[in-house]
């Protein structure tokens, strides 16, 4: 299984690729900028093809949490049009995607963990942008998975 993690730059996906290495059966092509940046959507199909995976990694995001309050439309840049980019390019390769997402899409005010099913309602434009790049990458890849 060839597998393509985005974000190659960032500690969760240095983390996945140190993990999945070594794995029999297992083949990991890490992905990341300038190849690939999802604040430039025309990268996102070019980079994933060069990478030939049989499953998609969406590690890649803005996650400077306060900063975005200021950063707006980069955030939704590549928190949200980018996401989608890379979940219309997994489903054009025919292959799923694993998106990462973030528990900013939930206020917090919850007792106790939030499952899957829970209404969302992000405080900040972070947790807006990502639940955004989930809704992009539910309507781009039905063979889509959400981690939060």
């Amino acid at each position: 299984m060839r597998l393509a993690v985005t974000g190659r730059e960032g500690q969760v996906a240095a983390s996945l690729v140190e993990a999945a290495r070594g794995r029999e059966g297992v083949e990991v092509v890490a992905v990341g900028r300038p190849g690939l940046d999802l604040a430039r959507p025309d990268t996102v199909l070019a980079a994933l093809e060069a990478a030939r995976p049989d499953i998609v990694v969406s590690a890649a995001a803005y996650t400077a949490v306060d900063q975005a309050e200021d950063d707006k439309d980069l955030a939704f840049a590549v928190n949200a049009t980018g996401a989608g980019k890379v979940a219309e390019a997994a489903a054009r390769l025919g292959v799923p995607v694993i998106h990462l997402s973030t528990d900013y899409v939930f206020d917090g005010a919850k007792d106790g963990a939030y499952v899957e099913t829970d209404a969302t309602a992000p405080l900040g434009v972070y947790g807006a942008s990502k639940l955004a790049g989930e809704e992009a990458v539910a309507a781009a890849d039905p063979r889509h998975i959400i981690l939060r």
